[in-house]
C-alpha cells in the first residue's frame, strides 16, 4: 500500500508574493497651489486640490503661520481663495496651510509664498517757529510719518549759510538751539533727517528768519547798567546772559502788610513775577506767572507757590538777584550784606523755554516801603 507523504509547507517567498499582490488602501491627499511671490498690496488666487475623499464633501480650513506681517485669510473659505498680499517694509515669506477634511479622512499642505516689499521711506515733517529774535530759544518738532510705524531715528543739522548754531538733541526728533547773536537780521536753515529699520530716508527743512534789536544787545562783560528804580516803571532786558541784583525795605505799616512785586515781562501776553509779603516779622515769598489783557495790562493772578521764609527782622533789606544764562532764570535771596550765604533756587515759574523777558519792573505797595538800588550787570 501507498504511503501519502504530508504536505509541506509553502515557502515563505511564495506567501510574501501572495501578500504583495493584495491591493493596498490609498489616503487622501491635497496640493496647494499658489504663485512663488507676490508684491504688498497684490491680489492673488490660492487653490487647494484633494484626492483620495471618495468623492465625499471636503471642508477646507486655511491658515497663515506667522504673526508679522499679517496674511489674512477666511478660515473656512472653500477650495479657492482670494488674498491680498499685506503691506511691509522688507522682503518676507509668507507660509500658508490648509487642512482637508471629510469625516475622519484628514490630509494637510503647505505654500511659502514670497512677499516682495520694497521699503518706502519714511516722510519727515518740522513744526518750529519761522521767526524771532537773537538770544531766543528755538524749540524744534519733527515727526516722522511711516505707514508701518517701524522705529525712526532723526539727525538735525544746520545746512546753508548763516551763523553757525549748536543744536541740543540733535538725535532726537525734538531738538533746541538758542540763536546767536549776529549784526543785522539773518536766516537760518535747518534739515531733519529720519530713517526707519529698514534704510528709508526722509527729510524735510525749515526756514528761520532771526533779527536783532540793537536796544537789547547783550551788555559786554563787567559793564554795570543802572535800572530806573520808580514803582512800576519798567527796564529793558538785555539779550543773553545777564544778572540783576538789589535790595529791598520792607517795615511793616501798622496792621497791614507791606508787599513787594518784582516782575518780568517776557512779551505781550506771558510774564512771570516774585511777590515779597512782610507782616510784622514774617516774611513770605510767592512765585506766579502772569497773564496780560489785550489791551496790554497785566492782571495779578492767584499765587501758584507760597515759601514762608520765617522770622524776618524788621530793619534788614531783603537782597535778591536774578541771573539768566540766556535759557533759565536763577533766583538767590537772603539778607542784604550776606551774599556769601543766601541760597539758590530755580525761578520756577519762568524759564527762558520760548522767549527772552522784555522788561523787569517793581511793584511796591505800603506806604513806608522803600525800593533799594537795582543793577543790570553784564555777564
Amino acid at each position: 500500500m501507498r504511503r501519502v507523504k504530508p504536505a509541506r509547507a509553502l515557502p515563505l517567498l511564495l506567501l510574501a508574493a501572495c501578500e504583495d499582490g493584495a491591493p493596498k488602501a490609498v489616503g487622501p491627499t491635497v496640493e496647494l497651489l499658489a504663485p512663488d511671490g507676490v508684491f504688498e498690496g497684490e491680489s492673488f488666487n490660492v487653490e487647494c486640490k484633494a484626492s483620495g475623499f471618495d468623492g465625499a464633501p471636503v471642508e477646507y480650513i486655511w491658515s497663515h503661520l506667522g504673526v508679522q506681517p499679517r496674511l489674512e485669510v477666511v478660515a473656512q473659505g472653500g477650495a479657492v481663495q482670494t488674498l491680498v498680499a499685506p503691506q511691509w517694509f522688507a522682503d518676507v515669506d509668507l507660509v500658508l496651510e490648509v487642512l482637508a477634511r471629510a469625516g475622519e479622512r484628514v490630509a494637510t499642505a503647505q505654500r511659502t509664498i514670497r512677499l516682495r516689499a520694497p521699503d518706502n521711506p519714511p516722510s519727515a515733517e518740522i513744526a518750529a517757529v519761522s521767526a524771532c529774535e537773537c538770544g531766543e530759544m528755538i524749540s524744534l518738532t519733527g515727526q516722522a510719518q511711516n505707514e508701518i510705524m517701524q522705529a525712526v531715528s532723526a539727525t538735525w543739522r544746520q545746512v546753508g549759510d548763516g551763523p553757525r548754531i549748536a543744536i541740543d538733541s540733535s538725535d532726537r526728533l525734538q531738538a533746541l538751539f538758542i540763536t546767536p547773536e549776529h549784526e543785522g537780521p539773518y536766516g537760518l536753515d535747518l534739515e531733519l533727517t529720519v530713517r526707519d529699520a529698514g534704510g528709508g530716508e526722509g527729510k524735510a527743512r525749515h526756514h528761520v528768519d532771526v533779527t536783532c534789536d540793537p536796544a537789547s544787545v547783550p551788555l559786554p562783560a563787567g559793564q554795570e547798567l543802572e535800572l530806573v528804580a520808580r514803582t512800576g516803571t519798567p527796564n529793558e532786558l538785555p539779550r543773553g546772559k545777564w544778572m540783576i541784583s538789589g535790595t529791598l525795605e520792607l517795615p511793616p505799616t501798622g496792621a497791614g502788610p507791606s508787599e513787594a512785586l518784582l516782575r518780568f515781562d517776557a512779551g505781550r501776553s506771558t510774564g512771570a513775577a516774585l511777590k515779597l509779603v512782610c507782616m510784622g516779622d514774617e516774611l513770605q515769598m510767592l512765585t506766579t506767572t502772569l497773564v496780560a489783557s489785550p489791551e496790554g495790562v497785566w492782571h495779578e493772578p492767584e499765587f501758584k507757590r507760597v515759601m514762608p521764609l520765617g522770622p524776618w527782622p524788621a530793619q534788614v533789606p531783603f537782597g535778591f538777584e536774578f541771573e539768566s544764562d540766556g535759557r533759565e532764570v536763577q533766583l538767590r535771596f537772603g539778607p542784604a550784606g550776606a551774599r556769601d550765604a543766601w541760597p539758590q533756587l530755580p525761578f520756577e515759574v519762568y524759564l527762558l523755554l520760548d522767549r527772552r523777558p522784555r522788561a523787569f519792573a517793581i511793584d511796591v505797595f505800603g506806604a513806608e516801603a522803600k525800593l533799594g538800588r537795582v543793577a543790570l550787570l553784564g555777564r
